[in-house]
């Protein structure tokens, strides 16, 4: 598992963690049943607070990507993997349908939408 995070990023740290290990699982690099690393050790490999791993960890186990046993440790939750990327597709285009209605009724062209999905997705090659 590669965590990486960025200690300048206006996003909070517990959320660099939780995407990394989804997108880690999502595709594949994390494996069901896989031992994840103790809050402790992760707080102690990324230099950050046990409290900041133990809130990416909660929030992972919450959406049904891991899960804890008492005494052993936490462990990949994939078996389920298919459902749960539906639902976070569906969630993730209810969003974007949202912010583009948003954005249309702001008067934002389409063209400038196009521009920030090319940036978002390196470019047309990515199509």
């Amino acid at each position: 598992m590669n965590v990486n995070i960025s200690y300048t990023s206006e996003k909070p740290m517990y959320e660099q963690i939780e995407d990394s290990i989804k997108k880690d699982i999502f595709e594949g690099r994390l494996k069901n049943n896989e031992m994840l690393p103790s809050v402790r050790q992760l707080a102690k490999d990324l230099n950050v607070s046990a409290i900041t791993t133990k809130r990416a960890y909660m929030d992972l186990e919450r959406d049904g990507l891991i899960y804890t046993i008492a005494g052993k440790g936490t462990f990949v939750k994939a078996d389920d993997i298919g459902n749960i990327q539906s639902a976070a597709h569906q969630k993730a285009i209810e969003e974007f349908d949202k912010a583009a209605r948003q954005a249309k009724e702001y008067g934002i062209e389409k063209k400038a939408l196009e521009g920030v999905l090319d940036e978002i997705y390196g470019g047309s090659e990515n199509e």
